[in-house]
């Protein structure tokens, strides 16, 4: 048994010598058999110290969770050996008050209580006022009074590496100190959303103020969305709690992480007109291409290679010569700085075009033998060593680009471009609550179906035989830190850094976006808020246009109206005093889509008076969403709940 147990139970022990113990079973080391202190004839063998002579106070029990807003009595107990004394001092940190135990109020000056431990425990209350509009802190003070100390030190820190006053026991002064936070009142907001802007919308809201960690009953909501002038509603389904989403926005970092095993340039660009150099590049970085806007082909970052050329040799040169003649003029196949290949000796090595000497001479940089006819192949710099697109429309012109190394162009050259993408990306937060399989929001820069994923490189080997096996070379996790310390703020992580892994591969013009991060359903929305909310009895319902004819409608599918709006074509039917529904009120084929006075083509002719009323069925621009939501556990901040408008509403026939 520990020494740690000799606190957690057993009685207390005065020794002869004054020494004071408390006392706890211990299997006994001759004897085999667990004793108790009070059974040995050397008691001391058996018990651990406090402190010589001194009483103990072994710990304060009490509820650190954050106070609501409103007005809060919480209990607590002081535990220790009999005749322990202490003194008990709460401060209102904002205020500087401080709490009076017999009024159970907070006054300006100093008060405390001052009490002596009597069976093992003293207990009282202590009744927190409310607060409105900002938040408050109390820092406690347990002082250890003459005679009397603490139990030994054990000392918890955050992750930031600050002390966590509340986690942390015992003291190693007489001094133990806690704190606690009182908050204002928090907002869960509900709303229409619509991730992929297809469905337009003024997004109304329903709110529901509530305490941290609280719950609240089932309360009844209601927000609306409203469409412009020109588009309506239709009603695709009724909303489920699946299609309510929450999210986090971190900003992405100014570069990506490349990961081990990835392949950074996938796929590359399509081929363009006009890909090719126009004029050699004999010197520099800048580059000049005949395609005349070259920021709607290419973007920063791009990896730039070049195809090869090929030559045949006219003479012989078996013996060893830099200078070799060539069937073409020189300058059309290659430029100073490309590797020439073609027999055994030039693959063996690197063998480079050091100079264009005449119309069909060029000189490599070192001696080669190279028989006649052999045909020589050309290759880039840009092939070998990583290049890249550091500006799109140099000094704002549209055909000039600039890389990242001077290289050697011949005119005419044909580039491919090839875009960065990467795995891995730093943020600025929320790393702590981004998991793996949380969505990320489309968005510009985004690639379509992109979620959270841990990171995984594979190959396979022995392909096709009964030996194949996928072997795990490379993995990341979905989210970690790297190393990054939080910020703690009241005990609380408000920024983790660090680096994410998504499933797909992004652009490097990702880098700088703010996403918007998370899941759909009670489930993701608690994983991701930290809100444990239920959402039932959910409904939407359209508000039907109204509008009046314009003029008389006499045996007619075209009828004049005040005003158009609400209306989808082929969707929106019509009905009011006159209209002739045959099996059912008429369909609106056109006119839809529009606003103010018009007409409307009806896919039955009507017989209408001027002035009449008419009523938009099965469409609409106000749409009303309401439910019932129960907050089982509040967050620590406000959140917002997010109704995917797009699952529920379109702004077009099917």
């Amino acid at each position: 048994m520990s020494q740690n147990n000799l606190y957690t139970f057993g009685k207390e022990y005065v020794l002869p010598d004054g020494r004071e113990y408390i006392g706890s079973y211990h299997m006994h080391p001759d004897k085999g058999a667990m004793v108790g202190a009070e059974h040995s004839s050397a008691p001391h063998d058996y018990l651990t110290p406090i402190n010589d002579g001194k009483k103990v106070i072994t710990s304060f029990d009490f509820d650190y969770s954050d106070l609501p807003a409103v007005s809060e009595k919480r209990s607590f107990s002081i535990v220790g050996l009999d005749g322990a004394e202490f003194k008990l001092e709460i401060k209102d940190s904002t205020t500087g008050k401080y709490y009076n135990f017999v009024t159970n109020t907070f006054q300006t000056s100093v008060d405390s209580l001052q009490k002596t431990i009597s069976n093992g425990r003293y207990g009282g209350a202590i009744t927190f006022p409310a607060v409105t509009g900002s938040d408050d802190q109390y820092d406690i003070y347990l002082h250890a009074m003459p005679g009397t100390v603490h139990a030994p030190y054990n000392e918890v820190r955050f992750g930031d590496g600050s002390v966590d006053l509340n986690s942390s026991t015992g003291s190693s002064s007489l001094v133990m100190q806690k704190v606690l936070y009182q908050n204002a009142a928090i907002t869960l907001t509900l709303q229409g959303y619509s991730p992929n802007g297809t469905v337009d919308l003024t997004a109304g809201t329903a709110t529901l103020d509530t305490n941290r960690y609280k719950s609240t009953k089932k309360t009844a909501f209601s927000f609306t969305t409203t469409s412009s002038v020109t588009t309506a509603y239709r009603i695709v389904k009724q909303p489920v709690a699946d299609d309510f989403i929450a999210f986090v926005s971190p900003t992405i970092g100014s570069a990506p992480v490349t990961l081990p095993g990835e392949n950074e340039y996938p796929t590359r660009r399509d081929a363009f007109t006009g890909d090719d150099i126009n004029g050699a590049i004999t010197s520099g970085s800048v580059v000049r291409m005949d395609n005349t806007d070259l920021s709607a082909v290419i973007a920063v970052g791009d990896k730039v290679t070049a195809a090869t050329s090929t030559d045949t040799v006219n003479g012989d040169f078996s013996g060893g010569a830099t200078a070799i003649t060539m069937d073409s003029a020189v300058a059309t196949k290659m430029a100073v700085g490309d590797q020439v290949t073609g027999n055994a000796v030039l693959d063996k090595g690197i063998f480079l075009v050091d100079s264009i000497d005449s119309t069909n001479v060029f000189s490599l940089d070192s001696s080669a033998a190279i028989e006649d006819g052999t045909t020589l192949t050309f290759s880039s710099k840009v092939n070998r060593s990583l290049t890249t697109v550091t500006v799109v429309e140099t000094s704002g012109t549209a055909t000039d680009f600039t890389m990242s190394q001077a290289i050697q162009f011949r005119d005419n050259q044909p580039l491919t471009f090839t875009p960065q993408k990467n795995y891995q990306w730093p943020v600025n937060n929320y790393v702590n609550l981004i998991k793996a399989g949380m969505i990320v929001v489309p968005g510009t820069n985004v690639t379509a179906s992109t979620v959270i994923s841990r990171y995984t490189d594979t190959s396979t080997i022995f392909t096709g035989t009964e030996q194949e096996k996928t072997i795990t070379k490379n993995t990341a996790p979905a989210s970690s830190t790297v190393g990054l310390k939080p910020t703690i703020t009241k005990g609380l992580v408000t920024t983790q850094a660090g680096n994410i892994v998504f499933n797909n591969q992004q652009v490097l013009a990702l880098a700088g976006d703010t996403l918007k991060i998370g899941g759909y359903g009670e489930t993701e929305i608690l994983r991701v808020s930290g809100w444990n909310i239920k959402l039932t009895d959910l409904k939407v319902e359209l508000t039907a246009p109204t509008t009046t004819t314009s003029g008389t409608v006499s045996a007619s599918a075209t009828i004049g109206v005040a005003d158009r709006e609400g209306v989808i074509n082929n969707v929106s039917r019509i009905g009011g005093i006159g209209i002739n529904p045959a099996l059912q009120n008429p369909l609106v084929t056109a006119g839809g889509g529009a606003d103010g006075a018009g007409n409307w083509t009806a896919d039955a002719s009507q017989t209408l008076e001027s002035g009449i009323t008419l009523t938009v069925e099965n469409t609409g621009r106000i749409a009303t969403v309401t439910g019932n939501v129960e907050i089982i556990r509040a967050g620590t901040a406000d959140t917002t709940v997010r109704l995917d408008i797009e699952k529920i509403l379109s702004n077009s026939a099917p």
